[in-house]
C-alpha cells in the first residue's frame, strides 16, 4: 500500500514509540483453546498433492498469538502400485518427523508433527518431502508425474489459547475467519463508503484464507457491539464523528472492538490504517491517520510470471515431466488478450540413446511444440490467443522423452522455468471471456458502487458483492461509493445495487424483462439475436455481470422486478458457499420462488483471432436460453398452481 503522506498522533497518556502500551481493561483472558482449523482457514490448499517418486511441498502456516502448531491431519490417499514410502516434516533444515505411508490401502488417516517448527513472523515454514517406490521398483508401468500421494480434508491442530489484542498494530491475526463490520442502523453514505473500503482490504489481505467479512447493524442507541466472537474473529465499528480517531476499546460482550470514527476523508483514511504498513507501528490503544491515498495503480502491460504468483516452476519425472503455469487475468488486473509469455529455462540434456519433444499446450490446443537439443536450454515466446483466455488459463509445459530406456535404472529428466520470464499482455474489449469470466478483472483498479436506496439493507448487499469479488484474487481493487445515478452514467466500472428494481434502460441487462410478461436474454458483446420467451406474472431476482458497449466497461447489477427477497436468496445462497463465487460463469445468475439460483449465458462468438479474421470459430455456449426457458417454465407452472389453489 503506497502512503504519500502520513499524519499520526497518539491520544493515549502512550506515545506510539513506548515499547510497552497500556492493556485495554477488561479484555477477556481467552476465546478458545486447543483449536483446529481447516486447511482454507490458514491459506493451505484444500488438497495436498505430491507428484511423482518424490516431491517437496512448502507451506506457510499462519500461527496467531498464544497459539502454537502441534500437527496437521488427514485423509491421506495413496496411488494403486505403491509399495514402500513416507513423509518426512522438517522446518528450518530439521526435522519434525517422519510418517510411513501404508501400502495396500488407497487411503489411510494421517498426522503430520508440527511440534517445534520454526515460527517467524507469526509464520510456521513447514516442508512436507514424500518419497513413493513402485512395487518391485518397476517405476515404468506407473505414471505418477501428475500426482501421487495426496491429503485431503486437511486441518492443522493448534495448542494455547488465543491472545487477544491489545494494541491496534495486534488487532488483526495472521489468521482470520469472521471479520464483522457495524455500522448504525440507518447508516449514512460516508460510513458506508468506509465500510466497503474495509470489506475489500480485509478480504485482499486474507485472500488465500478463508475469512468472511459481514456488515452488521449496532443495537439501537448503542456504540459498541453485543455479539459474542469465535475464534480468531474480529468487531470494527465504523462511526461518523466531528474527530477523527482509531480506538480499541472492549464491548459489553467483553471482545475488543476497533472503531473507526470520523467524517468524509477522515474516516476513509481511519479504515485505510487498519490495513496499511503503518498499522504494525502503532502499538497503542488510540490513533489518528492523515492522508493515506492507496488508490490501486493500473495494471502494467509487461510482468513476469513470478509476480502473477508462479513461483515454484520445477519438475522431475521420468519419460514425461510437466511443468503448469497459471496465467491469472486478475493479477494482469484487466481484461487481458491476447497474452505472450517468454519461457526461459532448462531441462536435463538426453543420453544419445534418447530424443525428445517440449510441448505448450493451453487445454486440448498446442501452442507451439520443437525437438529437445543438445545443451538444454529453453529460450521462447509463446502467445495465448483471446479465444483460449479465461479468468485462469493453465498453460502446460510438457517434455517428453522418447528411445531407450530401462524400467529402474533410467535417469529422471528436471524440467525447471525462470519466474522471470515476461508476461505481455493487451487490454481485451469486448472481454472475452465476457460476463462472470470478466470479473473481477473487469472491475480493476477502481469501481464505483452504486445503491439505488441509501438503506442498511443495500449497503449489506454492496458489501456481499464487494467481498464476493474481491475473494476471487489478492490483487486489490477499490470500492467508491457515489450517487447512483453517477455510477450508472459514469466510464468507470460499476457495481449497482437496485434490488427492487427500476433500473433506467441505459443501464444494459443480459437478462430483463421486455413489456409485461417477455423475458429477453441477449448477448450484450455484439453475438447473437435476442433470445425471448413469455411467461406472464413471473417474479425473479439475478446478479448480472454486463459489458456497457457505449462506455467500454463492465457492469456488475443486482437487481429484480420488485423482488428484493430475489436478490437475498441469490447472495445468500453465494455466500454459504465461498466457492459458489470463483464458479460464477455465464451472464446471469437467477432466482425465482423458492428455487436455488441457477446460471445462464447468451450466445457469444468467440473473438477473432490473427488466423480466423473473416470466420467466427463458432459459439463458446449454444443452451443457455434452453436452460432459462425450462426454469421459466417450471416457474410459470409455479404459479399457476399457486394461483388456483387460492381460489
Amino acid at each position: 500500500m503506497t502512503v504519500r503522506s502520513l499524519a499520526l498522533s497518539v491520544l493515549c497518556a502512550a506515545a506510539l514509540a513506548v515499547a510497552a502500551a497500556p492493556p485495554v481493561q477488561a479484555l477477556p483472558a481467552q476465546v478458545r483453546q486447543d483449536e483446529s482449523l481447516p486447511f482454507p482457514s490458514v491459506g493451505v490448499a484444500p488438497t495436498l498433492t505430491f507428484s511423482g517418486r518424490t516431491d517437496d511441498v512448502s507451506l506457510q502456516i499462519p500461527v496467531p498469538q498464544g497459539l502454537s502448531p502441534v500437527a496437521l491431519r488427514g485423509t491421506l490417499q495413496v496411488p494403486a502400485g505403491s509399495g514402500q514410502g513416507w513423509i518426512d516434516v522438517l522446518s528450518d533444515g530439521r526435522t519434525l518427523g517422519r510418517v510411513d505411508v501404508p501400502s495396500g490401502a488407497p487411503t489411510v488417516p494421517v498426522s503430520l508433527p508440527l511440534t517445534g517448527a520454526s515460527i517467524v513472523e507469526n509464520t510456521a515454514r513447514i516442508t512436507l518431502r514424500s518419497y513413493l517406490v513402485p512395487l518391485d521398483d518397476q517405476w515404468c508401468s506407473y505414471d505418477w508425474s501428475e500426482g501421487s500421494l495426496a491429503i485431503v480434508n486437511g486441518v492443522v491442530d493448534f495448542a494455547g489459547t488465543e491472545a487477544q489484542p491489545t494494541v491496534l498494530a495486534d488487532f488483526l491475526p495472521p489468521a482470520l475467519t469472521r471479520l464483522s463490520v457495524y455500522v448504525p442502523p440507518e447508516p449514512n453514505r460516508e460510513e458506508v463508503a468506509a465500510a466497503l473500503e474495509i470489506g475489500a482490504a480485509i478480504t485482499a489481505r486474507y485472500a488465500n484464507q478463508d475469512a468472511a467479512v459481514d456488515l452488521r447493524a449496532l443495537p439501537a442507541g448503542q456504540d459498541l457491539p453485543t455479539d459474542p466472537v469465535g475464534l480468531l474473529e474480529r468487531q470494527v465499528v465504523v462511526s461518523e464523528s466531528d474527530v477523527n480517531a482509531t480506538t480499541l476499546s472492549t464491548s459489553p460482550a467483553g471482545v475488543p472492538v476497533l472503531t473507526l470514527s470520523g467524517n468524509g476523508d477522515g474516516l476513509l483514511n481511519q479504515s485505510r490504517l487498519l490495513t496499511s504498513d503503518l498499522a504494525a507501528v502503532t502499538v497503542a490503544t488510540t490513533a489518528t491517520a492523515g492522508s493515506l491515498d492507496a488508490a490501486p495503480a493500473a495494471a502494467p502491460s509487461l510482468t513476469t510470471l513470478g509476480d502473477l504468483g508462479a513461483s515454484a516452476l520445477t519438475a522431475t519425472s521420468t519419460g514425461r515431466v510437466q511443468v503448469r503455469i497459471g496465467i491469472d487475468q486478475t493479477r494482469l488486473g484487466r481484461p487481458s488478450g491476447p497474452v505472450r509469455v517468454h519461457l526461459i529455462g532448462n531441462y536435463t540434456p538426453l543420453p544419445d540413446t534418447q530424443n525428445g519433444q517440449i510441448t505448450v499446450t493451453v487445454g486440448d490446443t498446442t501452442l507451439d511444440q520443437w525437438p529437445v537439443d543438445e545443451d538444454g536450454r529453453i529460450d521462447r515466446w509463446v502467445e495465448i490467443p483471446s479465444n483460449l483466455m479465461s479468468r485462469y488459463t493453465e498453460l502446460v509445459v510438457t517434455l517428453q522423452v522418447a528411445g531407450a530406456m530401462a524400467c529402474g535404472s533410467t535417469q529422471p529428466v528436471t524440467l525447471t522455468l525462470d519466474p522471470d520470464g515476461a508476461v505481455r499482455s493487451d487490454a481485451q474489449v469486448p472481454p472475452h471471456p465476457s460476463g462472470f469470466q470478466a470479473l473481477p478483472q473487469g472491475l480493476m483498479p477502481i469501481a464505483r458502487v452504486g445503491l439505488q436506496e441509501d438503506t442498511f439493507d443495500d449497503a449489506r448487499r454492496a458489501m456481499s458483492i464487494v467481498t464476493g469479488m474481491q475473494g476471487l484474487t489478492a490483487t486489490p481493487f477499490r470500492p467508491v461509493l457515489v450517487d447512483f445515478d453517477d455510477a450508472v452514467n459514469s466510464d468507470v466500472p460499476a457495481i449497482l445495487v437496485a434490488a427492487n428494481g427500476g433500473l433506467p434502460d441505459s443501464v444494459p441487462l443480459p437478462l430483463k424483462v421486455i413489456g409485461d410478461d417477455t423475458v429477453e436474454l441477449v448477448d450484450l458483446t455484439g453475438g447473437g439475436d435476442p433470445e425471448r420467451v413469455d411467461i406472464p406474472g413471473l417474479q425473479f431476482g439475478s446478479l448480472q455481470a454486463a459489458w456497457d458497449a457505449e462506455r467500454d466497461r463492465m457492469l456488475l447489477v443486482a437487481t429484480s422486478t420488485g423482488t428484493p427477497e430475489s436478490v437475498d436468496r441469490i447472495l445468500a445462497w453465494l455466500d454459504a458457499d465461498r466457492s459458489r463465487w470463483s464458479s460464477l460463469s455465464g451472464d446471469a445468475l437467477f432466482q425465482t420462488g423458492d428455487r436455488d439460483p441457477v446460471q445462464v449465458t447468451a450466445n457469444q462468438p468467440a473473438p477473432e483471432t490473427d488466423e480466423t479474421s473473416d470466420v467466427v470459430r463458432g459459439v463458446l455456449i449454444a443452451g443457455g436460453v434452453l436452460v432459462l426457458a425450462g426454469l421459466l417454465a417450471a416457474a410459470a407452472l409455479a404459479i399457476g398452481l399457486r394461483r388456483r389453489s387460492q381460489r
